[in-house]
């Protein structure tokens, strides 16, 4: 296992194998934290595609298997890394990053049912605020248009009472008979009726036209509405956690746990001590590097003896006198 433990944290298996054994379970310990968040994301991606995303199983396979390999680079970095303070802060922001969005993203699968329902929710809020549109560009043409029917029904009434009592002789020419007079006002009466029946059936029409407006807003309102977007979904679970503190308590503790696990490679990489072989390699760089100072200062002696062998230079000055003289 140990082949497999130093090729996962990117060490050749050659080299670890003549480790001490507190070096070797160093290696099986970053190996087997590294693979955590490596699993978490591929299950959490799998499901956030297939189940919440509502996508293809081998659409959610692949998204699985990259953010799985994405992960695993990252974290393998972060073990591999050794360096001054802003690479240490760098590791830090970066494990918190990934914790922090890898959380988010299992709370989206974890309380998938209680988003469900808060999107129903936001559903019907925007299908309630289509149609409330629509009845609001329909209400003043309908109040318009039933002005003019009552109108015309008093009108039409009104000239329905002439006849009457033109007729009757109670009023007009107070003659009691059918005569030019009661004919004409009931030609206008009749003309009067038309105009209603005319304005009535343009009110039922907008009426009937308010109903198909409605159904048809809330069929595209619905057809529209898109319950499977990322943003959304966070969007309606932050809402659910500001609703009920019981919710929000039980979201912390699902957070804080998934967190601790996402940042677990951070945490052991920062807290765990140096093994009798890292102290080794360390010591060994060292040497190396003091090493290579000091032959990268004696270059100069290598290629410019003169100015700082004495010997060198007093031969070098002799040699100038005696070309001097001979000239």
């Amino acid at each position: 296992m140990l082949k497999y433990y130093s090729i996962l944290i990117g060490e050749n298996p050659r080299y670890t194998a003549l480790f001490q054994p507190a070096s070797k379970r160093k290696i099986a310990l970053y190996a087997n934290c590294l693979m955590i968040p490596v699993i978490l994301w591929f299950i959490n991606s799998y499901l956030l595609v297939s189940h919440v995303l509502q996508s293809n199983i081998w659409v959610a396979l692949l998204t699985g298997v990259i953010a799985a390999f994405i992960i695993f680079l990252i974290e393998r970095a972060i073990i591999m890394s050794n360096g001054s303070r802003p690479i240490f802060w760098f590791r830090i922001v970066l494990g918190f990053i990934v914790a922090s969005l890898g959380s988010i993203s299992f709370d989206e699968v974890i309380f998938k049912n209680d988003i469900d329902n808060k999107i129903a929710q936001y559903k019907n809020a925007e299908t309630d605020s289509a149609v409330h549109k629509v009845e609001t560009e329909y209400q003043n043409q309908i109040k318009a248009q039933e002005l003019i029917v009552d109108q015309k029904a008093v009108d039409w009434k009104k000239s329905l009472q002439d006849v009457k009592d033109e007729a009757d002789g109670t009023g007009g020419s107070r003659q009691k008979l059918v005569g030019k007079i009661a004919l004409l006002k009931m030609n206008i009466a009749e003309k009067q009726e038309a105009d209603y029946n005319s304005e009535n059936y343009k009110l039922v029409t907008l009426k009937s036209d308010l109903d198909s407006s409605k159904a048809l807003a809330k069929a595209k309102a619905e057809a529209d509405f898109n319950g499977n977007g990322l943003l959304l979904r966070i969007r309606a679970m932050f809402d659910l956690l500001g609703e009920d503190g019981f919710m929000l308590a039980i979201y912390i503790l699902f957070t804080a746990f998934l967190f601790c696990l996402e940042f677990l490679v951070v945490l052991i990489k920062i807290g765990s001590k140096n093994s009798v072989d890292e102290d080794i390699e360390k010591a060994r760089d060292t040497l190396l590097r003091e090493k290579t100072n000091k032959i990268l200062e004696r270059k100069a002696i290598l290629f410019e003896p003169e100015q700082f062998l004495p010997t060198v230079k007093a031969a070098k000055a002799v040699l100038v006198q005696r070309n001097t003289s001979v000239l």
